[in-house]
């Protein structure tokens, strides 16, 4: 309904105490603090406050915390919905009591015993690698590392396995080698070659010639057998150890809940050094410049007569532009970030949050008119927010989308349409109730079967589309009233009237055109004149006033195309109710039979959800367009800057002594 009035905070305090005022502060939840100017700290002979060694330290413990919590969180035995309760906490008596500093040595742990977890299943791969290597090598019974003797040269490898083991032997016995077959497989021919040193060189050669790969176990005295064995025993001790590891972690999750609140306790340090960067000090004193909410100037007041430090509170001074705080009631908060989207109003301008929120509530349910569709909204987001206790932002989007559940609930039984029109395709072929029988309940437009009390889109489109030009209408009236509130409010009434009810005066003569032509001419007229005549009456030059008036009157057509901006309402009202029907006619079209309620069953989980998904995705967005172009683009001065007060970390728990 309003931007909040800020005020301007200034704190000097003792640097050796600024910690604890800051994370005092932070608890307060309503003290946005400021980025020192550098002119600001050079004129006052200030330096910034270094704590960047302080952020890198807690950068890295959080990410560690981080690290341990996801570690350890599936050895945990506990229930998580989608937004898990908080734990709440006395963080002085954590600390006091030694959890904090246990949940340090907890996190020091697991971390030990996960980097330890990876060197095992690098050593246990390097094992089963050394297995695979060695296997086909078990009918050879010299050491594998065995490259000869002073005489002699061996080669030990494999061929491939497409080899002519007779030509190759042959070749290899002219050379004057020997070769033993180890093992045939289909990865190769593994075989160990003996031959005098002075014929090494030609062996080798030949042997490349055939594609053969020498294999690697350079200084290994074992066997294939002691090498396999010996791999399996450690294969067997990293086994045992991994499981004992896993075992302390199934341990240390028992200490996960203590982890959250340590996360928290340190992201919410790195919130306090955060704000401290921010600030600039003398050897002894350290100076705090923000923002606080006007209603929340005695909370501060409050909390700062009782700490030892000098303060003032002050309104804005000069050209300096406060952030922005909104502030509305229950039902239209819920529609803030909506606004937040587009953009937030300058500081001292009007919020159009309360009045967007009705017309985006009515808009939104005539887009989407169905009162099954709308049932489902409510119970899934209030449900949601009665039951998973999500946190505030999500809160807020949950609450909007629930409201306007409420209004598809109203638009559809006006409209008719219950999951499309489901009842009546129900009656007509799983209950075979002739098309002659069916109810008739519409109030206008009304030529077959309907159940709708006013009149059905689908039927009527021409009746739906004039219904949307009319609420598109009022929607557009209503931003040039804002507007013309505005300008009053600024003092520039005249203009409001020249500008804003000279139109109003324009389309009414228009309107009176189809009902009482004469009246209505005059009317036009009049409202033409008015304004030709002093739309451009900032020129000095009479030509020029007069060709600006002219041009005044374009702004009509502009009018007309924003109106016919709101046939979009027609456009998503229609797709959502012939998807709808379509997906019934599917959904039905095996009657009273087995087979047919199991068709209704699917195309009710399939085809209805769908289609809620689709509209709602749609609609929120032509809505939120008709707001921001068509509403917004009447009046609204935007580009403030969103209040953004340090607040402590609440990811995982809740301080109980706010």
């Amino acid at each position: 309904m309003s931007v909040s009035r800020m005020k301007r905070l200034t704190v000097f305090a003792h640097k050796e105490r600024l910690d604890e005022l800051v994370r005092r502060l932070i608890k307060l939840r309503c003290v946005e603090i400021s980025q020192h100017e550098e002119h600001s700290i050079e004129e006052l002979s200030l330096a910034r406050i270094n704590c960047d060694a302080r952020r890198l330290e807690l950068e890295s413990d959080i990410s560690d915390i981080g690290r341990a919590i996801n570690l350890l969180d599936p050895f945990v035995k506990r229930s998580k919905g989608l937004f898990p309760q908080k734990t709440e906490v006395d963080t002085e008596a954590f600390v006091k009591k030694g959890h904090a500093e246990r949940s340090r040595r907890t996190v020091k742990e697991a971390l030990s015993a996960e980097d330890r977890l990876n060197a095992i299943k690098a050593e246990r791969a390097k094992c089963e690698a050394d297995i695979a290597a060695a296997e086909p090598y078990v009918e050879y019974d010299m050491p594998l590392g065995f490259s000869g003797t002073d005489s002699s040269d061996c080669f030990l490898g494999v061929l491939p396995p497409a080899t002519d083991l007779d030509v190759c032997g042959k070749a290899l016995y002219k050379e004057g080698a020997i070769a033993q077959i180890l093992r045939s497989d289909k990865n190769g021919i593994y075989a160990v070659f003996f031959c005098h040193k002075s014929d090494s060189a030609g062996v080798s050669a030949l042997l490349s010639s055939y594609g053969f790969l020498r294999a690697s176990f350079a200084g290994s005295e074992m066997t294939a057998t002691e090498c396999i064995g010996d791999a399996r025993k450690r294969l067997k001790s990293l086994s045992a150890e991994s499981e004992t590891l896993k075992a302390r972690l199934v341990e240390l999750a028992k200490r996960v809940d203590a982890l959250e609140v340590l996360y928290d306790m340190e992201a919410t340090e790195l919130v306090s050094v955060e704000q401290k960067l921010k600030l600039a000090a003398t050897d002894s004193v350290a100076v705090i410049k923000g923002w606080i909410p006007a209603r929340r100037e005695a909370a501060v007041e409050g909390f700062l007569e009782g700490f030892e430090c000098a303060y003032e509170i002050s309104e804005p001074e000069g050209e300096e532009i406060p952030p922005i705080l909104l502030e509305n009631n229950g039902f239209a908060t819920n529609f803030e970030w909506v606004l937040g989207m587009y953009s937030y109003p300058l500081y001292g301008r009007f919020d159009p949050t309360f009045i967007m929120s009705i017309f985006y509530f009515i808009i939104f349910g005539i887009m989407f008119a169905d009162a099954g569709y709308g049932i489902i909204l409510v119970l899934a987001c209030f449900g949601a927010v009665k039951f998973l206790h999500p946190a505030e932002g999500m809160q807020r989007f949950l609450k909007m989308f629930g409201y306007c559940g409420f209004s598809c609930i109203i638009f559809g039984v006006l409209f008719g349409a219950y999951f499309g029109d489901l009842p009546l395709a129900i009656m007509r072929n799983m209950m075979g109730i002739p098309e002659e029988q069916l109810p008739n309940l519409a109030l206008m437009g009304a030529t077959g079967a309907n159940v709708a009390l006013l009149f059905d889109p689908l039927q009527n489109p021409m009746g739906f589309l004039l219904l949307s030009l009319g609420v598109g209408a009022v929607h557009l009236i209503a931003g040039m009233a804002v507007q013309f509130y505005v300008l009053c409010k600024d003092g520039h009434v005249l203009d409001a009237i020249l500008d804003i009810g000279a139109y109003w005066l324009l389309f009414g003569g228009i309107s009176l055109l189809l009902f009482m032509p004469s009246v209505g001419l005059w009317v036009t007229l009049a409202a033409v004149a008015v304004i030709v005549l002093t739309h451009g009456r900032s020129e000095k030059n009479i030509v020029m006033k007069l060709l600006k008036g002219l041009l005044g009157l374009y702004d009509l057509i502009n009018y007309a195309a924003d109106l016919l901006s709101y046939s979009r309402i027609l456009a998503l009202g229609l797709a959502a109710g012939i998807i709808g029907q379509v997906v019934n006619i599917l959904g039905t079209m095996g009657g009273a039979t087995v087979f047919g309620f199991i068709a209704l069953v699917v195309a009710f989980a399939v085809g209805h959800l769908l289609n809620l998904a689709i509209n709602v995705l749609g609609t929120f967005v032509h809505t939120s367009r008709l707001q921001y172009i068509e509403f917004f683009g009447k009046f609204y001065e935007d580009g403030g800057i969103p209040f953004e007060p340090a607040v402590p970390s609440e990811k995982f728990s809740q301080e109980i002594n706010q």
